[in-house]
């Protein structure tokens, strides 16, 4: 049986040291991600083979999910002593992984199902801060509409903006909650998500911006490495009331991002149809395509 431990921020060396043979890109995979969500997966990891695994829980004790994992071991091999402690704990068991990624070898043992809600957007850094060419003209124009309309800074965050942040969080939940209030629990998730992220933010390596106006912060975002090249965007907020807000605190991530970063995870878009076709229309250079493997009994 292997022993998991539940991942927690004082894991995040042990993360870190996996890097430079972490390839994959996917936002599950994200150390803050597995932090910040343990109260509804309870994020666990382990080292086997020289990999670095980690797994949540969609029903604690019953279902579990395990990532794709990190390093150099034997993924047949792996895979079968991820198999095994399933059995043992007798875990309904699935594996998120990119189709391309899973050993032929081990692909008999399981039913794959595209879950295209679940797949993460990759940008290019260069593209979300340059923005050229004709197909982000209406994001320039965005952009040059906020900069004609306000006089505007922006700010490297640190967990001491935690409380001005999250006013703002709360005022955007409580306009979100009115138009879909049947997304009351999700948003409320998200609130325990951001105090979380602010909360830890130096531990779990958070790198955030804002836009202010007139003092006041009106957009912010938060976010960490996924790997040494690729930043994930954990979470944007703006205020809808300023033109061009989200088109602007995009723009200002991707431009004072730490240069080592190459590619920006902005994630899923879990079936909104809003939300999906404003992902797209950054043009993405990349959707990463999961499946679920489902072991067969």
């Amino acid at each position: 049986m292997i022993e998991f431990k539940a991942v927690k921020p004082s894991d995040r060396q042990v993360f870190e040291s996996f890097y430079d043979r972490k390839e994959i890109q996917n936002a599950e995979s994200s150390f803050a991600n597995l932090c910040a969500y343990a109260f509804l997966y309870y994020g666990e990891y382990a080292i086997v083979k020289d990999c670095l695994v980690t797994r949540i829980h969609y029903d604690y004790g019953k279902s579990v999910g395990y990532h794709y994992p990190i390093g150099n071991g034997n993924r047949k091999e792996l895979l079968e002593l991820l198999i095994e402690d399933a059995r043992e704990n007798n875990y309904e068991m699935s594996v998120l992984c990119e189709r391309t990624h899973f050993p032929d070898a081990c692909s008999i043992c399981f039913e794959f199902y595209p879950k295209r809600d679940f797949y993460d957007y990759l940008y290019l850094r260069s593209d979300l801060q340059f923005l050229k060419g004709k197909k982000y003209q209406p994001k320039r124009n965005h952009i040059n509409k906020f900069n004609s309309l306000y006089n505007w800074t922006f700010k490297i965050l640190s967990k001491d903006d935690m409380f001005e942040c999250m006013e703002l969080e709360n005022e955007w939940i409580q306009n979100s909650v009115a138009r879909n209030p049947d997304l009351l629990n999700d948003y409320e998730n998200e609130r325990r998500v951001v105090e979380y992220l602010f909360n830890h933010f130096d531990e779990l390596g958070i790198f955030g911006l804002a836009i202010k106006v007139e003092g006041k912060i009106i957009a912010f975002s938060l976010g960490s490495k996924i790997n040494n090249n690729t930043f994930d965007v954990h979470i944007e907020k703006a205020n809808r009331d300023f033109e061009g807000a989200f088109a602007i605190i995009n723009q200002q991530m991707a431009e004072h991002l730490p240069e080592n970063f190459v590619y920006i995870n902005r994630e899923e878009d879990l079936g909104m149809e809003g939300l999906r076709k404003a992902k797209l229309s950054y043009y993405p250079v990349k959707l990463i395509e999961k499946h679920l493997a489902v072991l067969c009994k």
